[in-house]
């Protein structure tokens, strides 16, 4: 099965992307979801790898959920693949709609407390996000909506959806950078970005398509999984504070962000701190993984990895 680089945006298109903006704003998000469940079920019916990929990662969490006496979670991939496009929805209204109905809640427990006090104090903090749940999560922090967001992507992926946001966005202050060109350089930038309060986010559940041996072999859910060594390494580089953060869906239009602390002073140690933290939340919302590749699939015997 391919690798998250080597997989295409199915179903997407920039007059689709644009048609479908026009329902909401004249619809409103009920109707677009309801017209993009119809959608998805077909892109599910024509996307076979997405569907084995659904399917794995099923077995996997069903597999662990027996072993440790917990309810046995059931969905289809086609309701998973339907999940995710609705996700995609909410992102697009959080993100471009200035009077969105989407609904943002804390989980205010004692790292939510931690960064908030950070924040406050106009510090910087790097965030480590992941493909689980809606990855947008800066317009849900207070304080962190008005600061400067350096975030992180590979250009050659999401183009469509990457161009309709830098199109219709609200949120101005956010600059995207391709992962490409992380170099001494950039890490210097972003030392000094973060050193006058500033924020950095990047993904740190999937392997860099540059250095797809320069891994961290670790495992999710009892299951073997490669993370990219370089997020870890760039983030404790960056001597800050870091957090990884997920916004889950917990009804309708709501969502919830929780944030975790990573107080790790090694990649091996930041990443079980990372997985523990998506781990709990996959148990919680099952549904919510969106990461449609084989990500249970550590077998590059020839990887680097910092266990140190």
């Amino acid at each position: 099965m391919a690798n998250w680089y080597q997989v295409h945006e199915c179903g997407a298109g920039h007059m689709r992307m644009e048609i479908l903006w026009w329902v909401y704003r004249i619809c409103g998000l009920r109707v677009l979801k309801g017209l993009v469940g119809i959608i998805s079920f077909f892109i599910a019916i024509g996307s076979r790898s997405g569907r084995v990929a659904s399917c794995k990662y099923k077995r996997i969490l069903n597999n662990y959920e027996g072993n440790h006496n917990r309810r046995i979670s059931r969905f289809s991939s086609i309701s998973h693949i339907r999940a995710f496009a609705c996700s995609v929805v909410d992102k697009m209204a959080a993100i471009c709609d200035g009077k969105t109905p989407i609904q943002f809640g804390i989980n205010e427990d004692y790292d939510w407390k931690a960064l908030q006090k950070i924040l406050s104090a106009g510090q910087g903090a790097f965030f480590m996000c992941s493909h689980l749940g809606n990855i947008e999560a800066l317009c849900a922090i207070p304080n962190a909506a008005d600061k400067k967001m350096h975030a992180f992507m590979n250009v050659g992926q999401n183009s469509v959806f990457r161009d309709f946001i830098e199109r219709h966005a609200k949120y101005k202050n956010t600059v995207i950078h391709p992962t490409e060109d992380i170099d001494v350089a950039m890490a210097g930038e972003m030392y000094d970005a973060l050193k006058s309060g500033e924020l950095v986010m990047m993904a740190a559940d999937r392997i860099s398509p540059n250095a797809p041996g320069k891994v961290i072999n670790s495992n999710l859910l009892d299951a073997g999984c490669q993370l990219p060594l370089g997020v870890f390494r760039f983030a404790r580089a960056c001597d800050c504070p870091i957090f990884a953060v997920a916004n889950m869906n917990v009804s309708g239009a709501k969502y919830k962000l929780f944030v975790k602390q990573i107080n790790g002073a090694t990649p091996d140690k930041m990443a079980a701190e990372y997985l523990g933290f998506l781990q709990e939340l996959i148990l919680q919302y099952p549904k919510q993984w969106f990461n449609f590749f084989d990500f249970f699939d550590a077998t590059n015997g020839g990887a680097e990895q910092d266990g140190k």
